[in-house]
């Protein structure tokens, strides 16, 4: 028998402290539907918010369900959305619906497990971006990752526009002019994006139990002034407990390069998510599906890929374990990630998270984080 954990209205009490001594709702019945049979409805006793058990589901509002482990094994094997769909007998507006529920649901076991205060790294940090494009090639971006430098557990991204740059004829820069005045949206410059990825450092070099942390980045100019004006890492340089270094991208890009983590997560992304691939007709059309893509690469990444293909299989650790996350919590998440609606208002994301979760990024041409389903921000 379903028992609903809590009220799913954001304003009730209960919705953060359900009484454990007593049932704080009672049954109001069932309602038939062709998707899932008879479902269960409930009202709160507090505040008579009526609900049901869908509303705890990750099939909330769905009319037909699917697989959505199938969907994301097929995403993270370089498969394009309309490919996707046909293999599901679904359109790909289908699927692109069912990928943003289920990077809601990686953006909040990120946050669960590696943004715990009691999750403790005891290793370096390595930041760096890589350079791709979404909706045509007048609009490149720069996507910040911030990877562990032993465990390469990616902990952070997020996005930066970036303005076309290269050698153009005549033709290209008043080609680039005239979209630029027709531009609705400011850019998220590289230097805003990786004050948040700063803030992320931050907060793991403050719960660190390492003597001595460093973060590696290139030698990008923009990087700089977001590390100076760190009040925390400035504490902690002092202190001498923080030293920022800065390594050439020029350097052979092998494993004893300090940057080796970064381009490690650079090539799995290119090769596991169809819309990264370089020169490729399957490029992303919105900002915000690109982030949705990456929430899903990542949650297979830090929680599901083996650390290394060729360990024991008795031992086969993932990225967030050799990161210091135990693996029981990992298997509860993983237990009920398919099936059950993480919420927007019970779960603590950083800043980049939440721009995600929130499709608030968006193209810089048209209006296309606007439309937000109402079980989004639940």
């Amino acid at each position: 028998m379903f028992r609903p954990p809590f009220c799913p209205d954001p304003s009730c009490h209960y919705h953060y402290l359900p009484p454990a001594h007593r049932q704080w709702y009672y049954h109001r019945g069932s309602y038939a539907t062709a998707a899932f049979g008879p479902v269960l409805r409930f009202r709160c006793r507090l505040c008579g918010k009526d609900f049901s058990r869908q509303t705890f589901r990750l099939d909330y509002y769905v009319k037909r369900p699917l697989d959505y482990q199938k969907i994301k094994d097929r995403l993270i094997s370089g498969s394009g959305l309309r490919a996707i769909g046909r293999s599901c007998a679904i359109s790909h507006h289908s699927i692109t619906n069912r990928i943003g529920r289920l990077a809601r649901q990686a953006l909040a076991m990120n946050a669960a497990l590696l943004g715990d205060p009691d999750f403790r790294p005891c290793e370096n940090l390595v930041a760096d971006g890589f350079e791709s494009f979404v909706a045509d090639q007048w609009q490149p971006n720069n996507i910040h990752l911030l990877v562990g430098s032993q465990s390469q557990c990616l902990y952070r991204f997020d996005y930066a526009h970036l303005r076309r740059k290269g050698r153009m004829t005549e033709r290209q820069k008043r080609e680039r002019a005239r979209r630029e005045q027709g531009y609705v949206r400011t850019r998220v410059s590289i230097g805003e994006s990786f004050s948040r990825i700063i803030t992320a450092v931050e907060d793991l070099f403050g719960r660190s139990t390492s003597s001595q942390m460093q973060l590696y980045t290139d030698c990008k100019s923009e990087y700089l002034e977001p590390i100076r004006v760190s009040p925390v890492l400035a504490k902690l340089n002092a202190a001498g407990l923080f030293c920022h270094r800065q390594i050439s991208s020029h350097l052979p890009r092998t494993v004893h390069n300090p940057l080796f983590p970064v381009n490690y997560l650079d090539r799995e992304l290119r090769l596991r998510s169809a819309d990264q691939v370089r020169e490729t007709l399957q490029f992303s059309r919105s900002v915000n599906t690109c982030l949705e893509r990456l929430a899903v690469c990542q949650l297979q990444h830090n929680f599901i890929k083996p650390y290394r293909v060729d360990e024991r299989k008795g031992k086969r650790l993932r990225h967030a374990e050799v990161a210091g996350v135990a693996r029981k919590r990992i298997e509860r998440w993983l237990g009920w990630l398919f099936e059950w609606r993480a919420f927007y208002s019970l779960v603590n994301l950083s800043s980049s998270e939440e721009l995600a979760w929130r499709r608030a990024v968006g193209n810089v041409d048209r209006f296309d984080g606007g439309y937000r389903p109402a079980y989004v921000m639940m």
